[in-house]
């Protein structure tokens, strides 16, 4: 599914410094709300995506959660105001203290898209 080339072609022409690590694909820097949901109990929300590439997304999400870890998602296309749903997975969380006390934290998780392609 491509509804969001408009979005993925201006990042492209913008930003030639992609994130230069060993993964399949590149990542681009790009914003996208989402809604996410899991079986977990009070694990859902809303966020704003870190970085995507074109089967997966890092976004922070407000609990942690392990490995392997299903996600309904939802993932808005600004330009045409219509959403992607998809099933992802968990392929890493990592917990970020953000102050003196340990109870300051905040969570980020990296997604494989199953099923869907953004771009």
């Amino acid at each position: 599914m491509k509804i969001l080339s408009k979005i993925f072609e201006a990042t492209k022409k913008e930003v030639e410094s992609f994130i230069d690590d060993r993964r399949f694909a590149k990542r681009y820097d790009v914003p996208l709300k989402l809604n996410y949901c899991a079986a977990i109990p009070a694990c859902r929300g809303q966020a704003l995506t870190k970085n995507i590439c074109g089967k997966g997304l890092r976004f922070p999400i407000n609990m942690k959660v392990p490995k392997g870890t299903m996600l309904d998602l939802k993932i808005e296309d600004p330009h045409s105001h219509s959403f992607i749903s998809s099933k992802a997975r968990v392929t890493w969380s990592e917990e970020f203290v953000t102050g003196d006390d340990a109870e300051d934290v905040l969570y980020e998780v990296g997604v494989e898209l199953l099923k869907k392609r953004l771009y």
